[in-house]
């Protein structure tokens, strides 16, 4: 006998052999079981999840030779040949293979015969989508209704391009994608019965390829098993699949958490050794801290400490969320990288340069003080002992220094600690006060003296210096840091704290205003040659595109108007009627001509297309409006004139307008600069968007 492939020997032979799909399958075994049948089921899911089998076991609980019924029997001769595909009425069509009105016609020639063996004749068509509108449109009557002996069993991957008209017409079923569990314990139970030796997390990275497909997943372990000679192992399926080392996405967070640049590039180039997929890695790499953010929120009650469950301890959830982003993100720009390694590796340097402890700017006075203040606090109170990740990047490696083990040496000693960072304080003070009357302190030297920074330089050592502050000259500082002692060495001090703060406040009172413009965060960039801000630039691409979009600007049209005031004297009168609020009455003028024109007589022609506009009311304002106008009364009249000739006020800004378009057509097509262009980039100039400044 030939081998038989997993996908067809392990093919469900009732409905409780199906992996998952409960929901289906307790519609289906209801209906058989009350006898309450529709004529038309349609099948829906992605490829793999059972949908011919469940049409074939419908089909055969509808021709068991017992009856209809939900758990056919599977021995009868109907059974048995609807196993193995013979049975004369259940037809069995590949829509895909035939899509012509005349294959669907054919088939709709025999629906009119009744079942030869069975109870019922079944039609199970596959991949539906395929067929043709007109193969649609010719199925629509029978599928409607059908003899009572017919069935129809519709299945398909994409039922969005089935019309509405057919899926108003059957019964829906739509199979969901099974789970990686499902399918893991679905292969462990085959590979059981097959007496074959398998290795559990093998399976489950069978299970995670198949991506919701029982039937890829059986492929897949018929591949595992002639690529392991009947063993699978983890490592036979990791070479298969082509998938990475499980430990690679756990180095990669170690290196990104211990900010050890070296490490992670020695984990890219042990992916590329051994041709890694590079979009593969960054979806590991997110899928390991979406189980670090898990096991953060849910943590495990197991005893057994697991490399998740160690960074989960180690990793700040913000910056799990960071490096999450940056891995997501990361992905998107991969199609966009020179080539896929570098965008992987950029990627991650991403996520290195914005490492939590990297990011990190040079303390400036006040956070010295600050600094200060911590360590006696620190050095009263003790504090909880928190594990730190240790920071081994080479730039910070001999700076960084993990603050819950300087905090636990402090806490022995409190009293004697106190009392010296007292002193330091004092020492400060004193230094500060004696300078206090110096001006324009420059920041580029260091905040504090030679012997202040050396009396504190125990103190500072935990403070790492990555970046630097902007260069600031400020004034009266050397007050201001002796008014700041004055406060610290207040908190410390609880029987002066009131009294020392009130003279402090009212000392600093008047010079506070001045002293914060002084400050770095209060720093803005000022032009350096104050005459450039003066300059008046060019054309803007903002204004050229206003132009471009706008058909005439403001500017334009006043120029316009402007020229022709000059060439017409009637345009130049019209303009001077101020009838800018009455509308109808200056369309009026723009659309007339002067006919005749005596000392109190007036007749002027309009274009016949705006005869509309005449209006006892209108003719009578516009005959006020001239009468003001020229100092005497005018007798206004008004005719219809069509005569090309004559020019109206419209026409002479019409053709002003044209002039200055067709001018600057020509001034583009002379500029030097746009020949450049023309002859460099073989550029063409739009000749319709060309509008006149």
């Amino acid at each position: 006998m030939s081998y038989q492939v997993l996908a067809r020997k392990w093919r469900p032979k009732n409905f409780a052999e199906v992996v998952g799909q409960e929901h289906i399958l307790a519609a289906l075994s209801n209906g058989l079981r009350e006898n309450r049948l529709h004529h038309a089921y349609l099948f829906s899911g992605t490829r793999g999840v059972g949908k011919t089998s469940i049409a074939r076991l419908f089909a055969k609980g509808l021709n068991c030779m017992d009856g209809v019924t939900a758990e056919p029997c599977g021995k009868c001769a109907h059974c048995k040949a609807i196993e193995e595909g013979n049975f004369i009425d259940l037809i069995e069509i590949d829509a895909a293979s035939r899509t012509k009105v005349e294959d669907t016609r054919e088939l709709l020639d025999n629906v009119q015969y009744k079942p030869v063996q069975g109870r019922y004749k079944v039609y199970l068509i596959d991949e539906v989508h395929m067929l043709s509108r007109h193969s649609f449109n010719a199925l629509l009557k029978t599928l409607e209704e059908p003899p009572e002996y017919v069935k129809f069993l519709l299945a398909t991957t994409d039922p969005q391009k089935l019309p509405v008209t057919i899926l108003s017409r059957c019964m829906q079923f739509n199979l969901k994608a099974l789970d990686q569990k499902q399918i893991s314990h679905h292969l462990q139970h085959i590979l059981k019965e097959e007496e074959i030796p398998y290795e559990m997390t093998a399976l489950d990275k069978l299970a995670k390829a198949a991506r919701g497909s029982i039937r890829d997943s059986l492929s897949l372990t018929d591949q595992a098993i002639a690529m392991s000679n009947g063993n699978i192992s983890r490592d036979v399926v990791r070479v298969m699949l082509g998938l990475l080392d499980d430990n690679q996405p756990i180095e990669i967070l170690y290196a990104l958490q211990q900010g050890n640049g070296e490490n992670l590039m020695k984990v890219i180039q042990a992916v590329a050794d051994k041709g890694g997929n590079w979009d593969e890695l960054l979806i590991e790499v997110g899928e390991t801290l979406h189980q670090i953010a898990m096991q953060q929120l849910l943590p495990s009650t197991s005893n057994d400490e697991t490399q998740i469950g160690f960074l989960a301890k180690h990793i700040a959830p913000e910056d799990v969320q960071l490096f999450y982003q940056i891995v997501v993100n990361g992905r998107k720009e991969l199609a966009f990288a020179p080539n896929p390694r570098i965008g992987v590796e950029m990627t991650l340097l991403r996520a290195l340069a914005f490492h939590p402890k990297l990011v990190q700017s040079q303390p400036s006075q006040q956070e010295q003080l600050s600094n200060v203040q911590t360590y006696v606090q620190s050095a009263v109170k003790k504090t909880e002992n928190l594990v730190d990740m240790p920071v081994v990047s080479q730039s910070i490696k001999a700076k960084y220094e993990s603050p819950a083990h300087s905090a636990a040496a402090n806490a022995e000693q409190p009293s004697s600690a106190a009392l010296s960072a007292l002193e330091q304080i004092q020492k400060l003070r004193s230094q500060a006060s004696g300078n206090g009357e110096k001006k324009n302190v420059n920041v580029t030297s260091s905040p504090l003296t030679e012997t202040d920074s050396s009396s504190l330089s125990d103190l500072s050592e935990t403070s790492p210096k990555v970046t630097a502050l902007p260069v600031v000259t400020m004034q009266n500082k050397s007050k201001k840091q002796a008014d700041l002692l004055d406060r610290l060495v207040n908190l410390s001090n609880s029987k002066n704290t009131e009294t020392e703060n009130a003279e402090d406040s009212a000392e600093n009172t008047e010079n506070d205003s001045e002293d914060e413009t002084n400050l770095a965060e209060t720093y803005r960039w000022e032009w350096t040659n104050p005459e450039l801000a003066q300059e008046e630039t060019a054309v803007r691409p903002s204004d050229i595109k206003k132009a471009i979009l706008q058909e005439k600007t403001p500017e334009v049209i006043t120029k316009v108007i402007a020229m022709a005031d000059e060439r017409d004297e009637w345009t130049k009168t019209v303009s001077q009627l101020h009838l800018d609020e009455l509308k109808l009455v200056k369309q009026i003028a723009l659309n007339s001509v002067v006919l005749i024109q005596h000392e109190n007589e007036m007749k002027l022609g309009l274009r016949s297309a705006q005869k509309h506009l005449v209006r006892d009311k209108s003719v009578e304002i516009l005959q006020d409006a001239l009468t003001k106008f020229y100092g005497k009364t005018i007798n206004l009249t008004i005719d219809f004139n069509d005569d090309e000739s004559l020019f109206t006020p419209l026409d002479h800004r019409r053709q002003i307008y044209q002039e200055l378009s067709e001018q600057a057509k020509e001034d583009l097509l002379k500029d030097k600069k746009v020949r450049l262009l023309q002859d460099m980039f073989d550029a063409k100039l739009d000749m319709d968007s060309i509008r006149p400044v």
